[in-house]
């Protein structure tokens, strides 16, 4: 069985069908640790995975939201990519590798607060948020000052304690830190007193956090962005492709259509919503999370 070690400069180039009548082309260079050979079965299987997840990360960072087209888009090295969804506000999206070697996508948000920055989750991973925080000094050239958590899930506090040992503010949920604690996932050092009861807010620099109350998991807090009229949802609001709930292992199913809905009384004039597991599009998702909740399919994500 011969091999051929793909150089530097080949490209692969990937027809993907989106629907009947639409496809992507996709050309990138070939990464250096993968071979070809004669045998299409002989190609390893956690290298599939992740360029397959590689792919899914492309389609979900190309996907233009509701209002305008992504004024920038950044594919460093690593796993972990930014692109500006409006002025002042960019998304960034981590590839988490599980074990198996599949892969699977989470994004968080960055908002420019004057000479400062607000980052709202870390990446999936202490070290994909190390190469996070590299890429934000090279590309926005600002610090951050402050972060807010939107619950006790690894996907969301990963990189937590690396934020603070840069002694930047952590912020989140009163019951984040016990929740973390128990889960066994890094604690965040200070915690927004006044979000007790369902509907409650406060106002964090230049975003409102809203706690709409127990939903995917009891603490989940949202996060809205008044001058650009954009609310990440984080995992309490599910990506329109997705016909599950995701992960309901510490959902409150009950009260979670009732989270949605005050998230979207609160915010009648969002224009961009935007999942942890998904790409951005409009206040439909709101809706979409409540039809799905009507049916309560659960999955991995």
């Amino acid at each position: 069985m011969s091999k051929r070690l793909l150089r530097p400069t080949d490209h692969l180039r990937i027809d993907v069908r989106l629907g009947a009548s639409r496809s992507l082309q996709i050309e990138f260079p070939v990464p250096s640790n993968i071979s070809i050979q004669t045998s299409p079965h002989a190609v390893p299987m956690r290298a599939l995975f992740r360029l397959m997840g590689w792919l899914l990360m492309v389609y979900l960072l190309g996907a233009c939201t509701p209002a305008e087209s992504p004024t920038a888009t950044r594919k460093p090295p690593g796993d972990v990519v930014l692109r500006e969804l409006r002025p002042g506000i960019w998304l960034h999206a981590s590839l988490y590798i599980y074990p198996s070697g599949s892969t699977f996508p989470s994004n968080g948000l960055i908002v420019r607060e004057g000479d400062g920055l607000l980052l709202i989750d870390t990446s999936w991973g202490e070290l994909a948020t190390v190469e996070l925080l590299r890429q934000i000094d090279e590309t926005i050239g600002l610090p951050i000052r402050r972060a807010v958590i939107t619950h006790f899930h690894y996907d969301r506090l990963a990189g937590v304690d690396h934020l603070e040992s840069l002694g930047i503010e952590v912020w989140t949920h009163p019951d984040t830190p016990g929740l973390s604690i128990a889960l066994g996932t890094p604690v965040p050092d200070r915690t927004l007193e006044t979000l007790v009861d369902p509907g409650d807010s406060v106002q964090l620099g230049s975003v409102e956090v809203l706690y709409p109350g127990p939903g995917h998991t009891d603490d989940n807090l949202m996060v809205w962005i008044p001058d650009q009229r954009v609310l990440f949802g984080g995992c309490a609001v599910r990506p329109g492709a997705t016909g599950s709930l995701g992960n309901t292992a510490d959902a409150d199913l009950d009260h979670w259509p009732e989270a949605i809905r005050i998230a979207k009384d609160r915010y009648p004039e969002a224009e961009i919503v935007i999942p942890s597991h998904g790409p951005p599009a409009g206040p439909e998702l709101l809706d979409h999370t409540i039809s799905l909740l009507a049916d309560r399919k659960p999955d991995l994500f």
